[in-house]
């Protein structure tokens, strides 16, 4: 049975202990326990009427004592309980203690469901200003943000200054008597302002190199002698480009439409009680977790992101986040509607997928265990939908159809203008470029898979839809160079790089990409080489 395990952190003063005893009032069922770990003590305490119940019992540590798996070990032991609240002391790392949740001594059971920050508005800028690192580090890896005596106008405290450093958090306002604030803060449903993101500048560069490919189609078709205009080239590009588009596009809609049902239906903590604490478990099911969560290279990173947030290995996270987008039942499928008939290719991309993603993983256990290789106060939302940036939560039937949607809507324009730019760029390489240019290039297989790579780099297609263009490049490149384009690209590409950097030290970023990259070359130049 999994043990659900909150944690309440914030400064001395700002109400963790009022919080808890709230929660344990309306929260705490009968043949329930409930074991209350303090790690700080305050001017208020567990009201003695609650600790009359049988059910429920404190701990009280001092900061010597650190909260280790030991500790744990012991409370497990002792009590048996079905829920334990964590009071932090708020001079301590949230980050530290969520590390011990990660030690393998750890009661495998345990389970962390929310972090809860609280704030007191009338001391923010107090503390923000005399030790802002560690309240940042609060807010930024929270779950729920709490603050209080929010009625006071004086308090310059705004929900723009908290969403600055953790988007993705539910933030409640209350007052001195505890009650929830209304005002618009707290309540105001319309999506900030849009900062432009990266990727769409990056999208820009890719459109003026498809205007420019096609300029130089249009000149190519010119017989200068004749000045008339040879058509039959520009009808070869336009009837590659639409052919590609027409098969394209079905398998992304349904790949959006699954990969936003899962984000709305399917919560974080429920994808990471699949993840065992084990090493060696814990990497057979991220490679194998992508069979059942069909997300597409463009929505995983986030959730990698959140899964070691949430206290996940990282080299377990790396795993699931590389093998997630190729072993996607729907790039199998697609990539099996690309090659008809030949069910080898399909094999050949998956497996070879999977171990550079395993290999890839395995290595980031060269890195120190108690570094954190995120970013404070990155955001887990992985679209610019509206329903990302509400603050309410919408329930019933068409409140989460309506959230799928919109999810889904904003995904698909996303990713299909990069299919779009991706088509047109392949089939005027297919129609306009010789395949005596490549071939005189020199270096055989080894300058095509790299040229195969850094194409698959550049473009940037969605791992459902890039089997349709890696095909279109059979005629100029062989098929172990072409394996190149469909394996590397759901694992890196130029849109991912950006999003890895919002959420990943900028590093850390370099070293995985170095790695993936010569993993990637490494093995398809080997495999291929060995059975040709």
């Amino acid at each position: 049975m999994n043990i659900q395990v909150d944690i309440v952190t914030g400064f001395l003063g700002s109400g963790k202990t009022t919080l808890i005893n709230s929660m344990l009032q309306k929260d705490t069922c009968a043949g329930e326990t409930t074991v209350v770990i303090q790690n700080e003590w305050g001017e208020k305490e567990i009201d003695d009427e609650i600790l009359k119940n049988p059910d429920i019992h404190l701990e009280k540590r001092t900061r010597q004592n650190s909260l280790d798996a030991l500790f744990f070990a012991e409370i497990l032991q002792q009590y048996c309980p079905s829920r334990v609240i964590i009071e932090l002391n708020g001079m301590q790392k949230t980050q530290d203690l969520l590390k011990v949740f990660t030690d393998k001594n750890i009661p495998g059971n345990l389970k962390i469901k929310t972090i809860i920050t609280v704030i007191d508005a009338a001391t923010f800028d107090n503390f923000m200003a005399n030790i802002g690192a560690i309240l940042t580090e609060q807010i930024s890896i929270c779950d729920v943000i709490i603050v209080n005596n929010a009625e006071n106008p004086e308090n310059r405290l705004s929900k723009k200054t908290l969403q600055s450093i953790n988007p993705a958090a539910r933030i409640t306002w209350n007052d001195s008597t505890g009650h929830a604030s209304s005002d618009d803060r707290a309540r105001k449903k319309r999506p900030p302002a849009r900062i432009p993101r990266p990727d769409k500048f990056f999208f820009l560069i890719l459109i003026a190199l498809a205007a420019s490919c096609l300029a130089a189609a249009l000149i190519r078709a010119i017989s200068l002698d004749s000045q008339n205009l040879n058509v039959s080239r520009l009808i070869a590009v336009n009837t590659v480009f639409l052919s590609i588009l027409i098969e394209a596009f079905p398998f992304i809609l349904f790949g959006v439409l699954i990969s936003s049902a899962l984000q709305v239906l399917v919560s974080s903590e429920t994808v990471i009680k699949l993840f065992p604490r084990k090493k060696v478990s814990g990497f057979l099911v991220a490679v194998c977790a992508g069979l059942f969560f069909p997300v597409c290279d463009c929505a995983v990173i986030p959730v990698a992101a959140r899964l070691i947030k949430k206290g996940v290995p990282l080299p377990t996270a790396i795993t699931f986040m590389l093998a997630a987008p190729i072993v996607n039942p729907l790039v199998i499928l697609s990539t099996y509607y690309a090659f008809p008939g030949q069910p080898g290719i399909v094999l050949y991309r998956v497996g070879l997928g999977a171990v550079i993603a395993l290999t890839a993983g395995v290595a980031m256990l060269a890195l120190p265990e108690n570094r954190s290789f995120l970013l404070d106060g990155f955001t887990d939302c992985s679209c610019d939908c509206c329903s990302c940036h509400e603050e309410t939560v919408k329930t019933g039937v068409w409140g989460k159809l309506e959230e799928i949607f919109s999810h889904a809507g904003a995904e698909f324009f996303d990713v299909g203008r990069y299919l779009i730019t991706g088509a047109l760029l392949s089939s005027i390489f297919q129609t306009m470029v010789p395949k005596d240019i490549i071939v005189n290039t020199g270096g055989g297989f080894a300058v095509s898979l790299l040229l195969m790579m850094l194409f698959a780099f550049i473009l940037s297609v969605c791992s459902t839809s890039d089997a349709f263009i890696a095909r279109t490049f059979l005629n100029q490149f062989p098929l172990g160079a072409v394996m190149g384009f469909m394996i590397l690209g759901p694992m890196v590409d130029m849109k991912n790089l950006l999003m890895l950097l919002g959420r990943f030290k900028k590093r850390f970023v370099f070293v995985l990409v170095l790695i993936i990259f010569g993993l990637s070359y490494a093995l398809l130049f080997s495999v291929t080489s060995l059975f040709s």
